[in-house]
């Protein structure tokens, strides 16, 4: 098992899973607009560096298995 790779997955995907939570909480107080532009933004950004920690796990686990 590369404990690193898992770590540095681990941490990014629990980091970018909190600023989705807090960012889509704090869009309460938006206009519907608003609102709906802040999410698609932070599906574009955070998404892609939370499907990047997922992807980094799954490479720490695969390694693991080979």
């Amino acid at each position: 098992m590369n404990w690193a790779l898992l770590a540095v997955g681990v941490t990014l995907a629990a980091y970018q899973a909190w600023a989705i939570s807090v960012r889509v909480l704090g869009s309460r107080a938006l206009d519907p607009p608003e609102r709906k532009v802040l999410i698609a933004t932070l599906v574009a950004t955070r998404g892609l560096g939370f499907v990047l920690g997922l992807v980094l796990i799954v490479g720490a686990v695969w390694r693991s298995l080979l």
